[in-house]
This record gives structure tokens, C-alpha cells and sequence, in this order.
């Protein structure tokens, strides 16, 4: 079964063990996007299970979009090409979990964002197209009606950030900047109430003209006037509170207070 080798599987989910087996295995790239996977009982024989243990193991397989399976002469399981916004569906599902049960805090959300989208922005400057612009334009635009609804307009807000990572042509960036994205609707509820629309409204816009510009030196210097304005309004707002003492889990999704 070309270079994949099965360790001993427990006692308890054999049909579990397999599927992360073969999840790992494809990952190491012992099968290419295309190529066909052992059958069943080619399975069922390496691991030493009934078939049906086996034809479970790609069923869960299956459910992870790793691989598709079709039927007739030349049917069998196949590796799929993932495809990048289901993976970023998949991830962002994950990392929701992750924040609800885990213990990250405000502060760790703020370094994170601070470091990865500084780069986004210096990127972004770079080879942003007028797509780009147009996409990074529009959500500030929208943003001037102050009198809409606080969590429509945080949205306006995550749709403006969004893309401008999307600007950056870094696949990568992108998906790590999906992380702190989705911690956002619950970190902003420390502070949202004392924010300044047009403040931030303006400052988003500066930080646009210097993308459309082209100029990542003002880009970078625009996204740090903004970010310290929101470290200086989230310490007004914690008051003798240290954000790095706040997890995500115990702060409310200001989307599910609409």
C-alpha cells in the first residue's frame, strides 16, 4: 500500500484510530491530491479489522472534505484538493470552540493582532489591486452611519480588517488572522461602549488612502495610531483590570446580545 505503514491500533475506536491514521498520513503527502487509497479490505488486512471496521474509518475519513470516494470500474476513495474557504469554515469552527473552552485572554488577542495584521498592513500596501481597495473602501464608507445598530456596524468593522488581509496575498497571514477575527465579537464587548465612531471611522480611512497610496511606511505608522487608540480606550474601560487576567470564554459575543 505504497509507502504508508499502519502502527497497532488500540482496543477502543478502531475505526476512529484509522481514519487519523490515514488523516495524518495524506498530511505527510504518502498520497498526492488525486490518487486513489487502499480499498477496504486492503485496510481491513493492515490493520488486521472486519471491513466493516475499516469502511467505517474512511466514512469518518470522509466527513473531514480530506477525500471523496465514487463508484464503478474505476471508482474508490480519492485524495481531494481541499478547498480554501471550506477549510476556513472548518478552522474557524475549531478556533471558536477553542476560545469558549480554553483560557486565552484579551491580551493575547491584542498581541496576536498587533503583530500579524502590522504585516498584513505593510503587505497589503504593497500589492493590494483596485479590487482590494474597493473591498477595504466600502465597509468604512458604510461605517459613517453612526446611528446604526452596534454590532452591524463592528461587523463594518471585522469586513474592513478582513480586507485588508485578504490584500496582503498571504494565504497563511490570512488564516492565522482568521483566528483573532473570530475572537473579536466577544474581546470588543470590554470596550465598545466607549469607543468614538468618527475616531475610529477616521482612522480607518487614513489607513485606507495609505494602501491605495501604496505606501506601507504610512500604512503601518496609520494601523498603530489605531491600535494605540483602542489599548488606551480598553484601559480606560478595564479600569484596575489587567486584559491579560480576562479569558475570551467569559465575555459575551456581542452578536448574540443583538
Amino acid at each position: 500500500m505504497s509507502d504508508f505503514a499502519p502502527t497497532p491500533l488500540e482496543r477502543r475506536d478502531a475505526s476512529g484510530q484509522i481514519a487519523r491514521q490515514l488523516r495524518e498520513a495524506i498530511a505527510a503527502g504518502t498520497w498526492s491530491p488525486g490518487e486513489r487509497l487502499p480499498s477496504e479490505q486492503e485496510l481491513a488486512a493492515a490493520f488486521d479489522v472486519a471491513r466493516s471496521t475499516a469502511r467505517e474509518g474512511m466514512k469518518l475519513l470522509s466527513a473531514t472534505g480530506m477525500v471523496t470516494t465514487s463508484r464503478g470500474t474505476n471508482g474508490g476513495t480519492f485524495v481531494s484538493l481541499p478547498d480554501a474557504d471550506e477549510v476556513a469554515v472548518q478552522l474557524g469552527d475549531a478556533i471558536r470552540l477553542w476560545f469558549r473552552a480554553g483560557n486565552v485572554t484579551v491580551q493575547d488577542v491584542d498581541e496576536a493582532r498587533a503583530i500579524l495584521e502590522l504585516q498584513c498592513v505593510d503587505l497589503a500596501a504593497r500589492r493590494r489591486t483596485y479590487e482590494d481597495l474597493d473591498a477595504i473602501l466600502l465597509p468604512v464608507e458604510r461605517s459613517r452611519d453612526h446611528s446604526m445598530d452596534i454590532a452591524d456596524w463592528l461587523d463594518l468593522d471585522l469586513e474592513f480588517h478582513t480586507a485588508i488581509c485578504r490584500a496582503a496575498k498571504n494565504k497563511i497571514l490570512e488564516l492565522a488572522m482568521t483566528a483573532v477575527h473570530l475572537s473579536r465579537p466577544a474581546t470588543n464587548s470590554v470596550f465598545v461602549d466607549q469607543l468614538d465612531r468618527s475616531t475610529v471611522t477616521d482612522q480607518h480611512y487614513a489607513l485606507y488612502q495609505a494602501i491605495a497610496a501604496g505606501d506601507p511606511e504610512a500604512a503601518t505608522h496609520a494601523f498603530t495610531a489605531h491600535v494605540d487608540y483602542l489599548e488606551q480606550v480598553r484601559l480606560t474601560a478595564l479600569d484596575d483590570r489587567s486584559s491579560s487576567s480576562i479569558t475570551v470564554a467569559s465575555l459575551p459575543d456581542i452578536r448574540e446580545t443583538r
